[in-house]
């Protein structure tokens, strides 16, 4: 599992393709749980990128206030997280 801490002064934080336990070096691996937690009274934007320089889409729902979770059933080059209000964390398991 991975834990991303997102702050609000430092958003959006990216998480790429092309790591070591990436399927393929131009996709994230998945099936991927990932899990937005926002801080006390904020929100948290989870968005998508299907391919290098694509457009970004917002997950279901768009912003969250409340720990929500989504599995991501096929593959995405990035995924981005932008905090609002206090900082959250983000979960990311495969």
């Amino acid at each position: 599992m991975r834990l991303i801490t997102v702050t609000v002064a430092a958003s959006p934080v990216a998480y790429t393709s092309g790591g070591a336990d990436s399927l393929k070096p131009d996709t994230i691996g998945y099936p991927l749980t990932v899990s937005a937690i926002p801080g006390a009274g904020g929100t948290l934007l989870v968005e998508y990128q299907l391919v290098k320089d694509g457009s970004w889409t917002e997950w279901p729902g768009g912003a969250v206030g409340v720990k929500t979770i989504y599995v991501l059933a096929g593959p995405v080059y990035a995924l981005r997280f932008t905090a609002a209000v206090s900082t959250g964390t983000v979960e990311i398991a495969q």
